[in-house]
């Protein structure tokens, strides 16, 4: 199942919507809810990767996604990767500078069914076509103008309306003449009146109703609000994006002026998978058992953020590591006594079985690392 990445903008969500279920039926593994994403939110690790797993990249032209900034950041890794790549415009714009060499599949002057089959075609689709239903068909045979104040108006209605039947006055019926009515008034905090009308037996000419009211309290018990908190990634796989370089260097540690070059230099567009982050969030640490044998000279080595379309600030899902430095070896003298043999008198008979000789140490220096 060959795998396809949709680029587009949120504003045009709704045909893009369709499209990635009319691609589904087609046997198409999509990837499409993930641009025009606001800073710091999970998808964003993920769009290298998920760009340089798919084998087809579709891109919406409109005037909304030709402004997009995560879809110009998503062409352009589509680009370095050299994927497949296949514009479709549903609104006349302008084609960006990087794409207009490009043919796009048409869908505004063709009905959406003759251009979901076009684009088919261009993806080189060879089972049997799906069968796919009109885009917004009822939409677009209103006029441009009730299509957009249609809905406001209607909504703006209806509050209206039920402004009006909310706080309408209430009619009082005439009083009996044979009767005194009297009501009673209630009201109770989250309570349910359940109104119940009893008729006396018709001994008199004219009937007299008695109302009453039940009121039945009921308690809503709080509820308890659910705090979710989200763990950084073990690893995340992401991929050397570069529009300067073919290459670029792994290095030992976080630095390129304290640590030096690891293996061959690295080229652009391979994939590594990640484990953690220095404190300044600058630097990514490659982990170990990577996929590819070829890769596994890097693992244990430190790559740019910027080396991998991250841009220079903004937050990573990895774990943060502190780096500790090692001491720096210094030189302590240290004395260790040797003995010296001090003259003293000469023993007399009875002392010479029992002396022992009297030593004084002499300092010898010993350099300690």
């Amino acid at each position: 199942m060959q795998k396809i990445f949709i680029s587009y903008s949120r504003k045009d969500i709704d045909f893009v919507r369709k499209l990635a279920g009319d691609l589904e039926k087609a046997a198409y593994d999509v990837w499409w809810d993930i641009t025009d994403l606001q800073g710091g939110d999970d998808w964003v690790k993920t769009l290298p990767a998920a760009i340089a797993e798919s084998q087809l990249f579709i891109i919406v032209l409109t005037p909304n996604s030709i402004k997009s900034e995560w879809v110009q950041k998503e062409y352009t890794q589509a680009l370095n990767l050299h994927k497949k790549i296949v514009p479709i415009m549903t609104e006349f714009c302008e084609v960006p500078f990087a794409l207009n060499t490009i043919n796009f599949i048409d869908f505004m002057n063709s009905d959406y069914v003759t251009g979901f089959g076009k684009l088919l075609k261009a993806i080189g689709h060879t089972g049997e076509a799906p069968t796919v239903t009109p885009f917004e068909k009822a939409a677009a045979a209103l006029p441009p103008t009730l299509r957009k104040y249609g809905p406001p108006a209607l909504i703006l209605l209806l509050l209206i309306t039920l402004g009006a039947l909310l706080f309408a006055p209430k009619a009082t019926p005439p009083a009996p003449a044979s009767s005194t009515p009297t009501a009673t008034t209630a009201l109770i905090e989250e309570a349910s009146v359940t109104p119940t009308l009893t008729i006396p037996a018709a001994d008199t000419d004219t009937p007299t109703p008695t109302a009453t009211a039940t009121l039945t309290p009921t308690a809503t018990p709080p509820s308890p609000t659910p705090t979710v908190t989200r763990e950084p990634f073990d690893s995340l796989k992401l991929c050397v994006n570069s529009l300067n370089a073919h290459t670029i260097n792994v290095r030992f540690g976080p630095s390129t002026k304290t640590f030096g070059v690891m293996g061959e230099p690295l080229e652009v567009g391979r994939c590594l998978t990640f484990r953690a982050v220095d404190e300044n969030v600058t630097w990514l640490l490659i982990a170990p058992n990577q996929d590819d044998p070829a890769l596994r000279q890097y693992e244990g080595g430190w790559i740019h953020r910027d080396l991998l379309g991250l841009g220079l600030v903004g937050p990573i899902d990895l774990p943060a590591l502190t780096l500790t430095p090692s001491p720096a070896p210094t030189e302590t003298a240290t004395i260790t006594p040797s003995p010296t043999r001090t003259p003293t008198e000469p023993p007399t008979a009875t002392e010479t079985a029992t002396e022992t000789p009297t030593d004084t140490p002499e300092p010898t220096v010993t350099p300690t690392p």
